[in-house]
C-alpha cells in the first residue's frame, strides 16, 4: 500500500532547522565581535627583549667557562695527606670510593686531574691517580698509562 505524502510542517525538524551553520558566521540574534588587530610594534619589542636576555645570558656563561673553576689562593684540591673538606664537590663521590680501593674510581679521579675535568689540569696529580689504579687492578688505567708512555709503577 502506497505511504501517504507527509505535509513538510508536520515533520519535527524542518529542512532549515538541519542545516549546518557556515563557518565564521556568528548565530543569529549574536553579533561577531572582531578579534582585535595584532600590534607589530609590541611583538617587535618582545622579541627584541627576548633576545638581550639570550645574549645576556649567554655572555655570563661564556663569562664562566672562561674564568674557569674559581679558588681561592691556598685552596687545596685532593692530593696526598690533604684534608678531606678541601675536596671539591665534584670531587667528593670518586674521592670517597676510591678511599675505599674502587680502582675505577681512582682511575676517574686520574682522568680528572690530567684532563683538568671540573678540577684545575694537574697532569702529576693524574699520573699519580693513575699509578694508584693500575696498583689496584684497574687494566684500563694501566692502557692509560701505557698511552701516555709511562709504565705502571713509579
Amino acid at each position: 500500500m502506497p505511504i501517504p505524502d507527509q505535509d513538510p510542517s508536520a515533520t519535527p525538524h524542518r529542512a532549515l532547522d538541519t542545516q549546518p551553520i557556515p563557518v565564521g558566521v556568528p548565530p543569529p540574534g549574536l553579533a561577531a565581535e572582531p578579534a582585535p588587530p595584532e600590534r607589530p610594534k609590541s611583538r617587535l619589542l618582545r622579541n627584541w627583549i627576548g633576545g638581550i636576555v639570550a645574549v645576556l645570558i649567554l655572555a655570563g656563561v661564556a663569562v664562566s667557562f672562561l674564568r674557569g673553576p674559581s679558588t681561592a689562593p691556598g685552596d687545596s684540591l685532593l692530593g696526598g695527606g690533604r684534608p678531606s673538606q678541601d675536596i671539591p664537590p665534584t670531587l667528593r663521590p670518586y674521592y670517597d670510593r676510591a678511599q675505599n680501593g674502587d680502582s675505577s674510581a681512582m682511575r676517574m679521579l686520574g682522568t680528572m686531574y690530567y684532563n683538568g675535568l671540573n678540577v684545575p689540569q694537574n697532569p702529576k696529580e693524574g699520573i699519580r691517580w693513575y699509578r694508584k689504579a693500575a696498583a689496584a687492578g684497574s687494566v684500563a688505567a694501566k692502557k692509560d698509562l701505557e698511552q701516555l708512555g709511562l709504565s705502571p709503577e713509579e
